[in-house]
C-alpha cells in the first residue's frame, strides 16, 4: 500500500495505491467485469480493466455494484455490494464514483498486509 497523493492533484480525498482483484457487476444486463484495483480513495476507485474496455465503456457506463477482496495474512476483508458508476473509461483503465462515501476508507490508513501480486 502507498499512500498518494501530489500537491497539484486537484482531487479532494487522497487515494491508497492497491493491486487487489476486484469484480464490477451491471444488475441491469447482468454482465460482469473482472479487473484489478489501481487504487481507492473515500469517493472512487480506478480499475485495470482485464477485459475489454470497448463493450464497458459502449454498454455500461452507469451504474454498477463492485465487490473487492484485500487479503491478509490470516484472514480477508470483502467489502460486497458498493453501489458506484463508471465515470470515464480510458485505455484499459475505469473510474468509479461511490455513491455514498466509503465508510470503511479509515480502515486502509492502518492497513498493513501483503498485497498480492501479479
Amino acid at each position: 500500500m502507498q499512500f498518494k497523493q501530489n500537491i497539484d492533484d486537484k482531487r479532494k480525498s487522497v487515494r491508497f495505491d492497491f493491486r487487489v482483484p476486484i469484480r464490477i457487476s451491471y444488475p441491469k444486463t447482468d454482465r460482469v467485469f473482472k479487473g484489478v484495483l489501481v487504487n481507492l480513495s473515500v469517493h472512487g476507485m480506478l480499475v485495470d480493466l482485464q477485459d475489454d474496455i470497448t463493450n464497458v465503456a459502449v454498454d455500461h457506463m452507469g451504474s454498477c455494484s463492485v465487490r473487492v477482496i484485500f487479503p491478509g495474512k490470516g484472514s480477508r476483508l470483502m467489502i460486497d455490494e458498493l453501489e458506484s458508476t463508471v465515470v470515464s473509461c480510458n485505455n484499459n483503465m475505469l473510474a468509479l464514483k461511490f455513491s455514498e462515501p466509503l465508510e470503511w476508507f479509515l480502515l486502509f490508513s492502518v492497513y498493513k498486509s501483503k498485497q498480492v501480486n501479479e
